[in-house]
C-alpha cells in the first residue's frame, strides 16, 4: 500500500522541490533587515486604478492556467498508475533516470525563479525610487518649466528630463537600500567621480548619468539646431549627499530629490533659457516619451 501510494504521488515531488526552493529564497529575502530608502508619500500615477484592475485580471488568468495544468498532471498520473497497477513492474534504471531528470528540472527551475526574485525586488524598488524622484521634482516646478519622464533613447532611457530657465537637466535615479537600523545614518559622500556609501563605493551611476546627459545634448542639437546647456543629475532618494570635493557645474550633480528646488534658477542668477526655448526643447523630447499602445 505504501509503495503504491508512493508511485501515485511521486510525480508531484518535483513540484514540492520547486515550491521548497522558492519558499527558501523568499524567506532569505524577507530576513533582509535593510530599510526602504523612500520617505516620500507616493501618490497614484495616471491610470493607477485601471492598471491595478489589469494586473489583477492578469494574475487571476495565470493562476487559473497553473491550476488547470496541475490538475491535468494529477489526472494523468492517476490514470497511468491505475492502468499499470494490474501488471506491476519493479523499479528499474529507466524509472531512476526519469525520476532524477524530473528532480533536476525542478531544481533548475527553482534556481531560475530564485535568481529572478532579487531582480524583481530590485525593479520594484527602482520603480518606487523613480516615482519618488518624479514627485519631488514636480513639486519644485512651476510656470513654463517642464518635466518629462522615461525618455527613450537608443538602447537606454533617461528617467527624468527637467527643463527650466537654468537649463536642461538629465536626471538618472538610483535606489540603494539604507543600512540596518542602528548601523549609521544614510549618508553618501561624493567627490565628483565616486559615490562612497557605507561599506561600498560606486562609480558606474555617475558615469551613466554623464553619458546620458551628453547624449541628450547631442540629440537636442540635432533636433532643434540649438545648443542647450544639459546638466547631468544623479538622484538618490532617501540619502544625505555630502560633497567630499568641490563639484563644478560641468560635473554630475548628485542630489536627494527632496532638495531639487535649485533646478529652477541658475547659480549665477541669470536666465539661461527663455520660455520659447524651453517649449522647443520640451517638444523635441516629448516625442521620445510617448506611450505606445500594446
Amino acid at each position: 500500500m505504501t509503495l503504491q501510494l508512493l508511485i501515485e504521488t511521486i510525480g508531484l515531488l518535483p513540484l514540492f522541490v520547486l515550491v521548497a526552493v522558492v519558499l527558501w529564497r523568499r524567506r532569505q529575502l524577507d530576513r533582509d533587515d535593510r530599510r526602504d530608502p523612500i520617505t516620500t508619500d507616493l501618490r497614484n500615477l495616471p491610470g493607477h486604478s485601471l492598471q491595478e484592475q489589469f494586473d489583477k485580471l492578469y494574475d487571476a488568468r495565470m493562476d487559473r492556467l497553473v491550476l488547470v495544468l496541475t490538475a491535468g498532471l494529477i489526472v494523468a498520473l492517476t490514470i497511468a498508475t491505475r492502468r499499470i497497477a494490474a501488471e506491476f513492474r519493479p523499479w528499474d534504471w529507466l524509472d531512476t533516470t526519469i525520476f532524477i531528470a524530473s528532480i533536476c528540472l525542478a531544481l533548475y527551475s527553482g534556481r531560475q525563479i530564485a535568481r529572478e526574485m532579487p531582480r524583481q525586488r530590485q525593479i520594484k524598488q527602482a520603480i518606487r525610487a523613480e516615482q519618488a524622484t518624479a514627485q519631488e521634482l514636480a513639486a519644485s516646478l512651476a510656470g513654463d518649466n517642464r518635466i518629462i519622464h522615461d525618455v527613450q533613447a537608443k538602447g537606454f532611457n533617461i528617467d527624468h528630463v527637467v527643463i527650466t530657465p537654468a537649463g536642461v537637466f538629465a536626471v538618472e535615479t538610483k535606489s540603494r537600500l539604507k543600512p540596518p537600523e542602528g548601523n549609521g545614518s544614510p549618508k553618501v559622500k561624493y567627490d565628483g567621480k565616486s559615490l562612497f556609501f557605507p561599506g561600498w563605493t560606486e562609480t558606474k551611476p555617475v558615469e551613466q548619468a554623464d553619458r546620458q546627459a551628453r547624449w541628450l545634448a547631442n540629440y537636442l542639437r540635432e533636433a532643434t539646431g540649438e545648443a542647450f546647456p544639459v546638466i547631468a543629475v544623479l538622484a538618490l532618494p532617501g540619502w544625505y549627499v555630502e560633497r567630499a570635493a568641490p563639484i563644478t557645474a560641468n560635473m554630475v550633480q548628485v542630489i536627494n530629490p527632496k532638495n531639487s528646488r535649485w533646478l529652477l534658477l541658475p547659480e549665477r542668477k541669470a536666465q539661461c533659457l527663455e520660455a520659447a526655448a524651453i517649449q522647443r526643447a520640451a517638444f523635441a523630447l516629448e516625442k521620445l516619451a510617448q506611450s505606445k499602445a500594446d
